[in-house]
């Protein structure tokens, strides 16, 4: 929203501020006609501008309208006419996006749909049996491998378990090897 403020400020100023010019002996048309030249040319340069000033135009009626409301539109805060613009275009995208939906639903309500529904249940039952055999399978598939990794592990750790016997044993051996060569030298 700080952004909407700050750019709808920045045309603001652009368009509400004048600069100190001489008067110009030119006729009023043609200053006019410059006078256009250059915002043809900034809005070019500026794209922002030339997108919010396209929104404005189309908004003009809603934001500064010369109805009955013409007291209360002027009376609307600058938020408030942001969010009228901002609305706008979430509204259209709405209305887009409806429209799309009713092209889709003579397609989602076909009958072929229907009879699917009602042959559901039927495909349901005819498949439980096979949905049952292949649960029972799946389940005695997972216990034989949890009963191979189980016994990977007990024999991992009996392995493990005789080579810290076996580390025990060389490591006394060579104890006993050096207090004997001690001894006999």
């Amino acid at each position: 929203m700080d952004i909407l403020v700050s750019r709808l400020e920045a045309i603001e100023r652009i368009v509400c501020s004048t600069e100190h010019r001489p008067v110009s002996s030119e006729p009023l048309g043609e200053q006019v006609a410059q006078i256009e030249r250059q915002l043809a040319r900034l809005l070019a340069d500026n794209s922002a501008l030339s997108q919010g000033l396209e929104k404005y135009d189309r908004l003009r009626g809603t934001i500064d309208g010369d109805g009955d409301l013409e007291l209360d539109r002027q009376l609307l805060g600058i938020n408030a006419k942001a969010e009228l613009i901002l609305l706008n275009d979430s509204a259209q995208q709405t209305i887009s996006e409806m429209r799309t939906i009713e092209g889709l639903q003579s397609k989602v309500n076909q009958p072929e749909y229907a009879a699917a529904a009602e042959l559901l249940p039927k495909i349901k039952k005819s498949l439980e049996p096979e949905n049952e055999r292949q649960l029972a399978e799946f389940r005695r598939v997972v216990a034989d491998i949890s009963s191979i990794v189980d016994r990977y592990h007990t024999e991992t750790e009996a392995l493990s378990e005789i080579f810290i016997e076996w580390d025990r044993i060389l490591t006394g051996l060579e104890r006993k090897t050096s207090e004997l060569e001690r001894s006999a030298k």
